[in-house]
């Protein structure tokens, strides 16, 4: 699908306001609510828009910490990476999970309340993990730039 600078702007607003209705976003984008609808209908049946979201407050819900871990595995052969693959998919505490290249084979990120409770998820998921062989944790102090759409995208 070829998106036009509307598309971009729909998309755009759309991320920063899921939950906003055909009449705002015409309002903001400068269009019909009959025109967005049918675009907005058209980038979720291309497969653009996958869903809708709540932004939740983990910091308000008690996970006032986020951990990004870098992990090795012993190899690559295809039964690590499935086995380590299947095992942390099951570890409740990971929200995220990356294959990455360069020297690190995943990126993980867990969600904690504190340093107490991500020694016990350290010690009681991620250590059990199979394959690992070193893990290197950074403790997010503070997000600088919150999550937004590459250049471009403002229409």
């Amino acid at each position: 699908m070829e998106l036009d600078a509307i598309d971009r702007k729909l998309l755009r607003a759309l991320s920063r306001h899921g939950r906003a209705t055909h009449q705002q976003l015409g309002e903001e984008i400068g269009r019909s609510p009959t025109s967005i609808a049918r675009r907005q209908r058209a980038l979720e049946e291309a497969g653009l828009i996958r869903g809708y979201h709540a932004d939740l407050d983990m910091a308000r819900q008690g996970y006032g910490a986020r951990v990004h871990i870098r992990i090795t595995l012993a190899g690559q052969s295809r039964e690590q990476m499935d086995a380590f693959e299947t095992a942390i998919m099951d570890s409740p505490s990971v929200i995220q999970c990356e294959l990455m290249s360069g020297s690190d084979d995943y990126f993980v990120t867990v969600l904690v309340r504190s340093l107490d409770h991500f020694a016990q998820v350290h010690r009681e998921e991620l250590a059990q993990l199979p394959g690992v062989v070193r893990m290197e944790t950074g403790f997010v102090l503070r997000q600088v730039v919150e999550p937004r759409l590459p250049p471009g995208w403002a229409g």
